[in-house]
This record gives structure tokens, C-alpha cells and sequence, in this order.
């Protein structure tokens, strides 16, 4: 095997590597998005309920589940 044949599989090796750990990245940003996304909405409702002042369940419909 001569050199040129070892760095490019090295090179390949790195590509290879690289690609994963990108995609993994992006696998945990799309997990981590939605996670925040129902934490934000659960921090919505509770705040919307919490205030007793305002009766908002008959202005949004998403309430009434």
C-alpha cells in the first residue's frame, strides 16, 4: 500500500467521522427544540390559568381541552 492509498483513507476515515458527529448534532438540536417547544407551552397554559382575573377559556378554544 502506498501513501497516497493511507491518506485517503485516512481522509475518508475523518469524512466519515465528521459526518456523523454532525449528524448527531443536529439529531440533538431537533430533539432539544422540542422539548423546549412543549416546555414553553406548558409555561404558557399555566400562566394563563393562573390568572384569575381574566376569563380567557371562553376567548381561546384551545383551552376548553
Amino acid at each position: 500500500m502506498n501513501e497516497s492509498e493511507r491518506t485517503a483513507r485516512k481522509r475518508k476515515r475523518h469524512i466519515k467521522t465528521a459526518t456523523q458527529i454532525n449528524k448527531q448534532h443536529a439529531d440533538d438540536l431537533k430533539r432539544e427544540s422540542a422539548a423546549r417547544h412543549a416546555r414553553a407551552r406548558v409555561q404558557i397554559v399555566s400562566e394563563v390559568l393562573d390568572n384569575r382575573q381574566i376569563d380567557y377559556k371562553s376567548h381561546m378554544m384551545w383551552m376548553r381541552r
